[in-house]
């Protein structure tokens, strides 16, 4: 499948990249900048390659990215991530798009959740995207620190947000083949807020019990 990365040089984006990238997936880290996703690309590629693990990455223009993707995740921060997608809006079509972005703000030593006025992310997302495409939310919760280290297996759950079964069972599917991540279906895209409020207490509880990282799982 191919899969791009807007704002594919994060933190958040890497681990997938290299975890997607191991399973045979096609690649695109998008940024502003097409030098610096293209340094980015060569990184992940290197990286890969030194574990013996042959590698289809490409790093261009977000908006060269996303026209050239099947799956689109908005690996970008809050702040910038619906003025971005507006900006290249024709460069989306139908394709499948994955929201793990989170509006939060620090307040003192602690991070708080602090929804937009649609209510969440995802929502505000879906407002600046074509009606053509399918949004989904998911990998919210999941520690960058921990996803990066792909030999490592996540006993993570995934929870999954959106309003087409069919696109839910795609993001199932993808989540799936990173070991040993289980992707469970929280229903509409409107749930998204419960997902997205979750991630400042991981954030803080992480902060707080350094060198542990929490995530979620359901039992």
């Amino acid at each position: 499948m191919k899969i791009a990365l807007l704002g594919g040089t994060g933190d958040i984006a890497e681990g997938l990249v290299l975890r997607w990238s191991r399973v045979g997936h096609k690649i695109f880290i998008g940024s502003r900048s097409d030098e610096k996703a293209k340094s980015i690309a060569s990184e992940y590629n290197d990286t890969l390659s030194k574990l013996g693990i042959n590698s289809r990455i490409e790093g261009m223009v977000n908006a060269d990215a996303a026209i050239a993707a099947e799956v689109i995740v908005i690996s970008l921060p809050y702040e910038h991530s619906a003025s971005t997608i507006r900006q290249i809006q024709s460069s989306f079509t139908n394709q499948i798009v994955i929201s793990p972005v989170v509006p939060m703000v620090k307040k003192g030593k602690a991070f708080v959740y602090s929804p937009p006025q649609h209510g969440s992310a995802a929502l505000e997302i879906r407002e600046a995207l074509p009606k053509t495409v399918k949004l989904v939310s998911a990998y919210h919760n999941l520690p960058a620190k921990e996803l990066r280290k792909i030999d490592h297996v996540l006993e993570y759950d995934v929870v999954i947000c959106g309003d087409d079964e069919e696109t839910k069972n795609v993001v199932k599917k993808i989540t799936e083949e990173m070991p040993n991540l289980r992707a469970l279906d929280a229903g509409p895209l409107e749930a998204s807020m419960m997902i997205e409020a979750i991630t400042p207490l991981i954030i803080n509880l992480n902060t707080r019990y350094k060198p542990q990282e929490f995530s979620v799982k359901f039992v």
